[in-house]
């Protein structure tokens, strides 16, 4: 997939901010970034739960999961 030169442009505006900023002020954006990232992935799971086939591939997932950790 071909990325645009607008999102190219973010990416390097958010680099130079991390490298410019003191840490605790970028971190405070990340850390409103990040938590959005698990109530959405939450919220996902939580639709997935709620029909058969989402509990299959829930199911699946997690075996998979077992998989790799042994």
């Amino acid at each position: 997939m071909e990325r645009d030169k607008s999102h190219m442009e973010a990416v390097e505006r958010w680099a130079e901010f991390v490298r410019t900023a003191p840490r605790n002020e970028w971190k405070k954006v990340m850390d409103v970034f990040i938590d959005a990232v698990y109530e959405k992935s939450d919220e996902f799971y939580k639709r997935l739960e709620q029909t058969e086939k989402g509990r299959e591939i829930l199911k699946r997932l997690n075996e998979d999961r077992l998989k790799i950790r042994v």
